[in-house]
């Protein structure tokens, strides 16, 4: 066998990588409103969720009240109660659970059972949730249009 020596110098020194702080910003803004974190966004998707279901909450209540005291309670007009009913339903299954179950403990508990610090593409995790918040904001605004919000009753879902 032969010895061959190795000259010191001709070895690259170890890659000097700078830190990059992509998981502590710096303000609040920055933290809560364009979080890319999965923990961060599974709270803001959790919140939406809970704020959305309230007004299902309180859509049920109103449409109660309508059946039990017809003659006494006439917020909702009779043309309209269907759409009560459909938005009520659109909220609760669509809004509330899907959003609840797939995006808030689904960001939060994912992560943490496969090990990893994050989702796979935290962009488009945080644009989703805006998406999201987009079609909330949209739902709660057709209440508030001329000829009120879809009224197909039980037959939109399929």
């Amino acid at each position: 066998m032969s010895y061959v020596a190795h000259d010191e110098s001709a070895f690259a020194p170890p890659a000097e990588v700078e830190e990059v702080e992509l998981y502590h910003p710096k303000t609040w803004v920055g933290k809560y409103v364009w979080s890319q974190d999965a923990k961060v966004i599974a709270v803001q998707y959790a919140m939406t969720a809970m704020g959305i279901g309230l007004v299902a909450l309180v859509l049920s209540w109103l449409m109660r009240l309508q059946l039990g005291y017809p003659n006494s309670f006439s917020f909702i007009d009779p043309s309209n109660y269907l759409q009560f009913v459909t938005m009520h339903g659109m909220i609760m299954v669509i809004y509330l659970l899907t959003a609840l179950f797939l995006g808030g403990f689904g960001n939060y508990l994912i992560p943490l059972m496969v090990g990893a610090r994050d989702m796979v593409f935290p962009y488009v995790n945080m644009v989703s949730y805006w998406v999201y918040l987009f079609a909330v904001l949209l739902l709660v605004a057709s209440f508030f249009v001329t000829g009120g919000p879809t009224g197909a009753g039980w037959t939109l879902y399929p």
